[in-house]
């Protein structure tokens, strides 16, 4: 069995997301609940989806693992802005639902593309 060549959206996007995690699980533990943390929490999250996105992974329980990790990281960014667990929960299941539903609109462009 011959291995593919590495296309360069893989290696970035395993590169993004390995940054992302660092990111986020770094800056939850460095000053716990202060705007700094929760900055750099929120950036993660956003590279760790980017990184997502540009990987495209076919796995699905992978993939909402790492979309429920961003979730969090967005939950706790907003839980720190308004300490109001309410907001908190509603953010990040916005924040899974869009991702997921973006995740879909791509796959179901990846299987049209074909017959364009």
């Amino acid at each position: 069995m011959a291995r593919k060549p590495l296309k360069f959206t893989t290696a970035f996007g395993v590169t993004v997301m390995v940054l992302g995690a660092l990111l986020e699980l770094g800056a939850f533990f460095y000053h716990l609940g202060s705007m700094v943390s929760a900055e750099t929490v929120f950036t993660g999250a956003i590279v760790l989806t980017i990184g997502h996105a540009f990987y495209g992974i076919d796995n699905l329980f992978l993939s909402l693992l790492l979309t429920f990790f961003s979730s969090i990281g967005i939950g706790y960014y907003v839980f720190v802005q308004t300490t109001s667990w309410l907001w908190t929960i509603v953010a990040a299941i916005a924040f899974f639902a869009f991702i997921v539903t973006l995740f879909g609109f791509r796959s179901s462009i990846r299987k049209k593309h074909g017959m364009w």
